[in-house]
């Protein structure tokens, strides 16, 4: 009689634990917000492996949410316009904190069908908030999946499930700060 030894198995996403210490807003105007998660990382080992990161964020449970046009709502399986299925690390590619800032600034400042210019004021709160969340060694991540949701054409719009035609454009920032081991995760969203 053979006795089994049974393995423990530990899930991938442990190595990476968020917990969620802040949700703020600022409204751009009357069809855009900006979406600031502030998050604390613990972590079971020092160096930054991406794919290990973006599947524990991925799966972690403030993530999977829908963004209507003031408020959220949790919806296990979606993020934004997007299945977190068919989301994987290899969507988020590394920005350096010049490009991310001159990027983010040109989103912001771009005109968006059908709305209006950023209210003046609220890109001097912008202008002022951005910087203070990046550090020398921060590491920076885009959405790559928001070039293709965002596409100006709306014949080539993949609308990955019910909700998601509720945005017109949708951005996403990574920032994560190895140092403090605190995440920014900044999320534009336009209606």
């Amino acid at each position: 009689m053979q006795i089994s030894k049974e393995k423990k198995i530990v899930p991938i996403q442990s190595d990476w634990i968020f917990k969620l210490l802040s949700k703020n807003i600022l409204r751009l105007h009357e069809h855009g917000l900006i979406r600031l998660f502030n998050l604390d990382v613990e972590k079971t080992h020092s160096t930054f492996n991406k794919p290990i990161f973006f599947q524990s964020l991925i799966a972690s449970e403030f993530y999977q949410e829908l963004f209507f046009d003031h408020y959220s709502q949790t919806s296990k399986g979606k993020h934004g316009p997007f299945l977190t299925r068919n989301i994987n690390y290899e969507d988020f590619s590394r920005q350096s904190n010049n490009f991310f800032i001159d990027d983010f600034m040109q989103i912001l400042s771009s005109p968006k069908w059908g709305c209006p210019p950023i209210n003046p004021s609220n890109l001097d709160k912008v202008k002022d908030v951005i910087p203070s969340l990046i550090f020398e060694n921060s590491n920076i991540f885009f959405l790559d999946k928001c070039r293709t949701f965002n596409n100006s054409s709306n014949e080539a719009k993949i609308y990955e499930h019910e909700w998601s035609h509720n945005l017109s454009s949708f951005y996403e920032f990574v920032i994560y700060n190895p140092d403090t081991n605190k995440i920014h995760l900044l999320l534009l969203t336009y209606e």
